[in-house]
C-alpha cells in the first residue's frame, strides 16, 4: 500500500497500529500495510468498528481490551488482518473483512 494511504490509517487509528514502531524481532507491523491500494476502504472500515467496539467494551468492562494489528498483508489473493487479542466479536469483524477482500479487484 502507498506510503500516503498508510499514514492516514495510521494516524486515524493510532491504537491499533502502535507496533509499527516496534523491531522486526517483534512483530510483522514494522513492514507496514503489505496489500494493494484498493483495499483501503476495507482496511479503514474495519479498524473504525475495531475502534467502536474497543471503545465501547472498555466503558462498560474492567477486563479492557486493547486490539493491536501484528500484520496486515495479503495472502493467496485474500486480505489477512493479525492482531494481538482473542476475541469472537473482532475475528467476526475480521473474518468478515478477509471474505470480502477477495471479491474487490483492482
Amino acid at each position: 500500500m502507498k506510503t500516503e494511504l498508510q499514514e492516514q490509517l495510521f494516524k486515524k487509528y493510532p491504537d491499533i497500529f502502535v507496533q509499527r514502531h516496534l523491531s522486526e524481532t517483534e512483530t510483522a507491523m514494522c513492514y507496514g500495510i503489505c496489500c494493494p491500494d484498493h483495499w483501503y476502504d476495507l482496511i479503514n472500515i474495519l479498524c473504525y468498528h475495531i475502534q467502536i467496539y474497543q471503545i465501547n467494551h472498555n466503558k462498560k468492562n474492567d477486563n479492557k481490551i486493547n486490539c493491536e494489528a501484528t500484520q496486515v498483508k495479503q495472502k493467496f489473493g485474500g486480505l489477512r488482518f493479525y492482531v494481538n487479542i482473542k476475541n469472537d466479536y473482532i475475528k467476526g469483524l475480521i473474518n468478515m473483512t478477509e471474505s470480502m477482500s477477495k471479491l474487490i479487484k483492482e
